[in-house]
């Protein structure tokens, strides 16, 4: 079977960590499945805007530098890399140039494996738009899986009707999947098929099992997230304050970076909690990683989540969590798992920062994480999507 997967965002040399969920499912698909080719098409966000001319001039300087790349890195999975200049999709965005690079990519890789029988596009537009354009043209059929959330983004949408960029590709896909039931659900309810639920996928052997509580007496809470206020992050300091009022058997370490870090240091301190929450400041992947190492338990306030990957990095290490009821953490947060409160309410989140600090014992650790490797590690996920690819396969070989 030889695949090609369609991006719309992927990692380079200017944007590192663009789409890295999605080079991760590619390369474990590849580890876990040796008999197969994979093949990744992208092309660069070198994105011109109006707005930012002296942005857009350095753009354009770095974009001059950029060559494309074909690069093999095992015998069944190959990058095809092509930079591309875009702007603003009121302008057409360069869809057409878009498809274009993902066309030539194509041929590339068929020269290299073979016939492709199936496209994986990652989120309608770009990338499922330029597949529905390339099974136009030579009949391959292609799975979308949708990861925008909300679902559609506001500028997809106007007095209810969703712009073509978004329906026309997933009218069009032989398969829609999404990672979980609240975006599937969400999808449905606009008209389009209902998708199948695929998680997203966590590497086992980068998050592994916290094999003992991290301090005998006191729990240790972890926060990992952007400091915006979907994140809920107000509602979160209101609900330590809160808890820091019943009992002092609890620490936090809260990390992340974003437009509320001057609201969280001046809380901090007009509270005197500085005693109470630690402050990690843009942490690095690894550092972040390292941190749930050291923590019991995760929380976050999210006001809305499609999946919600970082609780699920937390079940990977055996530590239980407190979500709020947000849309795709309904997924994985259950007794075993953690505690499930409503959002907006900083006094649900006191209450349950009390009840974990109270009632810690109750949770197993190896419980969480055989109940993580069963549904979101990398060898699980990688099963479920290759039986979709061949079930789709096999349905177009009979037609």
């Amino acid at each position: 079977m030889n695949v090609i997967i369609i991006p719309s965002w992927y990692p380079d040399k200017m944007h590192p960590l663009d789409g890295i969920f999605v080079k991760e499912q590619s390369e474990a698909l590849s580890d876990f499945f040796p008999e197969h080719n994979f093949a990744v098409s992208h092309c660069s966000e070198n994105y011109l805007s109006l707005s930012s001319p002296e942005k857009s001039l350095k753009t354009i300087n770095e974009y001059f530098k950029l060559k494309p790349e074909y690069r093999r890195l095992k015998n069944n999975f190959t990058e095809y890399y092509q930079p591309v200049l875009t702007w603003t999709e009121k302008l057409a965005g360069e869809i057409g140039r878009i498809t274009d690079v993902h066309e030539t990519n194509l041929k590339k890789a068929q020269k290299d494996f073979g016939k492709i029988d199936l496209m994986h596009a990652h989120v309608s537009y770009p990338a499922g738009y330029s597949a529905m354009k390339l099974k136009e043209k030579y009949g391959i059929p292609y799975i979308l899986t949708e990861h925008m959330g909300p679902f559609p983004f506001d500028r997809y949408i106007e007095n209810g009707i969703i712009s073509d960029k978004i329906s026309l590709p997933l009218q069009n896909a032989d398969l829609i999947t999404a990672p979980s039931t609240f975006q599937s659900e969400s999808i449905y309810n606009f008209g389009f098929s209902r998708p199948v639920v695929i998680p997203n996928m966590i590497n086992e052997n980068v998050f592994r099992l916290n094999e003992k509580k991290t301090d005998p007496d006191k729990i240790k809470f972890y926060t990992l997230a952007s400091f915006v206020s979907q994140k809920g992050i107000v509602e979160l300091m209101e609900g330590i304050k809160s808890a820091s009022a019943i009992t002092d058997n609890f620490e936090f370490t809260i990390a992340g970076s974003g437009e509320l870090e001057i609201y969280i240091k001046d809380f901090i301190s007009k509270n005197n909690l500085s005693n109470i929450i630690k402050l990690v400041l843009n942490p690095s992947r690894m550092e972040a990683i390292s941190l749930f190492g050291k923590s019991d338990v995760f929380i976050l306030a999210s006001r809305l989540e499609s999946f919600g990957i970082v609780y699920v990095e937390a079940l990977a290490c055996g530590m239980p969590v407190i979500a709020t009821n947000c849309g795709g953490p309904s997924d994985f947060v259950n007794d075993d798992t953690g505690l499930m409160i409503e959002k907006d309410n900083p006094e649900k989140i006191a209450e349950a920062i009390v009840y974990m600090t109270n009632n810690f014992s109750r949770f197993s650790r190896e419980k969480i994480r055989n109940y993580f490797l069963d549904n979101f590690s990398c060898k699980s996920v990688s099963k479920n999507i290759i039986s979709l690819y061949y079930s789709l396969i096999k349905e177009k070989q009979k037609n």
